[in-house]
């Protein structure tokens, strides 16, 4: 009997079960092509757009001034010595460590006490229709730029919906920052200008009294002015108040700046308090004065002399001290002159005959091209979705994720 072979059961091949959807970029070009119409469409659709917006927008016109500002050959390092206060006002202290002389000017540009100067100047809450200073101040730094140019110049650009507000806010900057360098650098040279300004015109006011106290004793007693031994009195009285009230200037003004500590404070102090020991040492009676002694007090006099001399000796003193104020107050003033920085405007800011802004035709190119960006992405979006939608277990799974994201659903 043969053995019959074992048989085997045939079975079909399986076909191989796609396990993702491929995308030929051949095809989607294709697509794009046989849809270009969709995709024209649409970039027209976007140009259309942005150029009825770009024609709804004001018109921009931008000023500028340039301006340059003291350098380091000038005054920059006593600026900045001066200018602590306010440099920390503006975000430039001591510690903040600016290099550049031009970071400090720019700083008191960008600062709410120029802003708060150039809304009170012009008027800008109105001109920008705001009720609220703080709106004014934030459109103003919106359409504000400083910027430090080389060669240690700053520009100032200001940028507005009107060409002649524009040049006025860019020169109101120039004017603003000259006049807070004008009112701050003011220094010890113009804390002694102001203190000998005060003195001198009250000095004059006691120098025109004295003369018509002079002129007025004179006339009552009808007695002519004292002359050898009395002239040395009224020299020697004159001579030592002139320098008791030259020390006091000069303490008064020190110590706008001191204490009562400092040893150049308290040396003035010895000294006048030596001097008005001579005064009183001076005008007392002197008893058995030796031969040759020249000085003479005034109860040593006649009574109609000793009147003279009194009034003399006011005027003489008067005089003299007028004049010691008077130089002081030149010097303090040719040094104020000669401590205060310039800053010198190089071009003024003037109305622009041009726009800035906006660019038409840049924005009519930006919405087509957005345009055509927009279509070709629909395009290809709907080629994928078809090819998605083409295979049953991908719709199926498709509709199962739409279902899932539906509210109702749960």
């Amino acid at each position: 009997m043969a053995i019959m072979p074992p048989t085997t059961e045939y079975s079909p091949p399986r076909e191989a079960t796609p396990v993702g959807i491929e995308f030929d970029l051949l095809d989607l070009l294709l697509v794009m092509a046989q849809r270009k119409n969709t995709i024209i469409l649409t970039s027209v659709i976007g140009m259309f757009i942005t150029t009825g917006l770009v024609l709804l927008m004001h018109p921009v016109f931008t000023a500028k001034a340039m301006v340059l500002p003291p350098q380091q050959g000038q005054s920059s390092s006593g600026l900045l010595s001066q200018l602590g206060s306010f440099a920390a006002l503006a975000g430039l202290g001591s510690g903040g460590g600016a290099k550049d002389p031009n970071d400090l000017y720019m700083g008191v540009l960008q600062s709410n006490t120029v802003a708060d100067g150039l809304i009170k100047r012009l008027n800008l809450m109105a001109a920008y229709k705001v009720k609220k200073l703080s709106d004014a101040r934030r459109m103003l730094a919106a359409g504000s730029k400083f910027v430090s140019e080389r060669g240690g110049m700053i520009s100032i650009t200001v940028r507005d919906g009107d060409p002649h507000l524009a040049a006025q806010i860019a020169n109101a900057y120039v004017d603003e920052l000259h006049d807070i360098n004008s009112r701050l650098i003011i220094g010890e040279a113009g804390v002694r200008r102001n203190f000998f300004s005060q003195q001198l015109a009250l000095e004059k006011d006691r120098l025109t009294d004295a003369e018509i106290a002079l002129q007025q004793t004179e006339e009552k007693t009808g007695a002519i002015s004292p002359m050898g031994q009395t002239g040395v009195v009224i020299s020697q009285v004159a001579g030592l108040q002139g320098q008791i009230i030259s020390h006091e200037v000069q303490l008064d003004a020190l110590r706008t700046s001191s204490t009562d500590q400092n040893p150049d404070v308290i040396r003035l102090n010895t000294e006048i308090a030596g001097l008005r020991e001579q005064m009183r040492a001076l005008e007392s009676l002197q008893k058995g004065r030796k031969a040759g002694d020249i000085s003479l007090t005034s109860r040593s006099l006649p009574e109609d002399q000793v009147a003279i001399l009194r009034k003399q000796r006011e005027v003489q003193y008067h005089t003299f001290i007028f004049d010691l104020i008077a130089r002081q107050f030149e010097a303090a003033r040719m040094d104020e002159a000669k401590a205060s920085p310039l800053i010198q405007v190089l071009d003024p800011a003037e109305p622009p005959e041009r726009k800035s802004g906006p660019f038409r035709a840049l924005w009519t190119l930006t919405g087509l091209i957005v345009g055509f960006v927009f279509g070709c992405i629909r395009v290809v979006a709907s080629y994928v979705h078809s090819r998605v939608v083409a295979d049953p277990d991908n719709a199926a799974k498709l509709a199962q994720f739409r279902r899932a994201l539906s509210f109702r659903s749960s």
